[in-house]
């Protein structure tokens, strides 16, 4: 289940996509991304080492009662149970050290290689999707970023003259109603 963001929600008109500026979360998925890969691999190896480690835990303990069953004298079913009992477990032992193979060797190559394959590197900008979404993103936004700038300065030069005219004894004049209808239609 997904977890919801630490930061409080801010205005959702900041947090949108299309803000210029907003894609720097979707160019930081690829970093992201190649992270949640190294953290599979590590996974991957913690595994093992913890199968690998049960592998031999249960030799051990296998041939420590082995050893102390074969001095006894245990005959016919008796003993014959006791060695199915030590085969099983020797069995068990083998299939967790061939998981500890498996994951070790086979799978965390394979993640790796996929990762190698789908995240090349450039020398110097971190990851070739990285920088080629950045880029692509910024010239993109780049003229809408321009045309929200203008409209913001215009509101904002039109929003003084209001309050300013608010307060004067005259009120709004023509030419400033004539301004706001122009910043509709923008």
């Amino acid at each position: 289940m997904a977890s919801l963001p630490k930061e409080p929600l801010e205005d959702s008109k900041k947090q949108s996509f299309w803000m210029p500026g907003n894609y720097v979360r979707t160019v930081h998925r690829t970093d992201q991304s190649f992270q949640a890969c190294n953290d599979i691999m590590a996974c991957f190896m913690e595994r093992a080492k913890v199968e690998k480690q049960y592998a031999q835990q249960l030799s051990q303990w296998s041939s420590k009662w082995k050893s102390i069953m074969d001095s006894r004298p245990l005959y016919g079913s008796l003993m014959r149970a006791w060695q199915c009992f030590f085969t099983s477990t020797e069995r068990l032992s083998a299939l967790h050290s061939s998981i500890s193979q498996s994951l070790a060797e086979e799978e965390g190559h394979r993640v790796k290689t996929w990762q190698r394959e789908t995240f090349p590197k450039k020398l110097f900008c971190g990851f070739k999707e990285s920088y080629d979404n950045k880029t692509s993103f910024s010239r993109a936004q780049k003229p809408w970023s321009k045309k929200l700038k203008k409209i913001y300065a215009i509101y904002c030069l039109t929003n003084q003259e209001i309050w300013g005219s608010l307060w004067r004894p005259g009120g709004l004049s023509s030419s400033l109603v004539h301004l706001c209808h122009r910043l509709v239609l923008i």
